[in-house]
């Protein structure tokens, strides 16, 4: 099957750069929009297996770089960077933007969101401020996380790391504090990044990627604190359209969702405030990047099935 690729660029609402934006689309027959929200230290290229595929079942698919994230950035140093203060806003803003643009790209085609990760913190509160839009059909929540008792305490912390050595500092220290535990029941890992799947060629791509496991600035993880414990809050759950279907899927492997103990934290959240279509699906064996593991093509199918169930009504 043909598959179109486009570029675009927008203007970031950090202010700091601009974003850039790719879309895979079918050369005709387009019935929706998957809109893919990357996750953190990451980019939207990684995704590239998982557009063709939906492109085959009639999707385009739309992947920006975050601000601060691959092509999304005026130089190298800016990898991790989102501005002095708000970037975690600009976050959710820009997607706003790309919902927009997508809009006039493709006219009264459905959207479905689709979060991974920290963009899955991106992806919640972005429905909370925007998933009453009608064209909206759906939010898919990859990856994420339950409340995280420490997030104040690290909000503070990285907010008095750049105080005293600047937004741009780099801080192993808190670096360790927030990710040092996650190969923890990974018995001899191989890597320290053996957390994100079971697939060795994947972690050993993402370690040779330049733009993929970089250290976020202070001010980065300020933001990246601020957004989880944004949507950690019962405003956020209280905020959510009741009628927007959401799907939540994780591996039970994965530390970030505490081994799916967090994953069914929101689902349970989101069922106590009377969102009538919400599921949960947890991949047994699989770890964070359920779309790259060992298995992923059970992941892709249930992908389009329940996307595709949501535009056809």
């Amino acid at each position: 099957m043909e598959v179109i690729r486009k570029e675009y660029s927008l203007p970031s609402a950090s202010g700091v750069a601009d974003i850039y934006i790719r879309c895979w689309q079918p050369a005709e027959g387009v019935k929706g929009v998957f809109q893919i929200i990357h996750g953190m230290a990451e980019h939207g290229e990684r995704y590239e297996k998982l557009a063709y595929y939906l492109c085959e079942k009639g999707f385009a698919v739309v992947a920006d770089d975050h601000v601060g994230h691959g092509k999304s950035v005026n130089s190298d140093d800016d990898l991790g960077y989102f501005g002095d203060k708000g970037g975690w806003n600009a976050f959710v803003e820009d997607e706003k933007a790309v919902t927009e643009l997508m809009k006039t790209e493709f006219p009264d085609t459905p959207i479905i969101i689709y979060g991974h990760s920290m963009g899955s913190f991106i992806c919640r509160e972005y429905i909370r401020r925007y998933g009453n839009d009608s064209v909206i059909k759906g939010a898919i929540i990859c990856g994420t996380s339950g409340k995280n008792p420490a997030a104040a305490i690290a909000i503070g912390l990285a907010g008095t790391i750049a105080k005293i050595k600047g937004s741009r500092h780099r801080s192993e220290f808190i670096n360790n504090l927030a990710f040092g535990t996650y190969n923890k029941q990974i018995q001899n890992p191989r890597t320290p990044f053996d957390w994100l799947t079971t697939d060795e060629s994947i972690v050993d791509k993402y370690i040779a990627d330049d733009y993929c496991g970089f250290l976020f600035t202070a001010a980065g993880y300020r933001d990246l604190f601020t957004i989880l414990n944004t949507v950690s809050g019962k405003s956020w759950y209280s905020g959510i359209n009741k009628n927007l279907p959401i799907l939540l899927i994780a591996g039970k492997e994965d530390p970030v969702g505490a081994y799916s103990k967090g994953v069914h934290e929101v689902f349970n959240g989101l069922k106590n405030v009377g969102v009538k279509d919400v599921v949960i699906k947890i991949y047994s064996g699989m770890r964070h990047e359920i779309h790259n593991e060992i298995g992923f093509e059970k992941v892709f199918e249930d992908l389009a099935s329940w996307s595709l169930s949501k535009i056809e009504k």
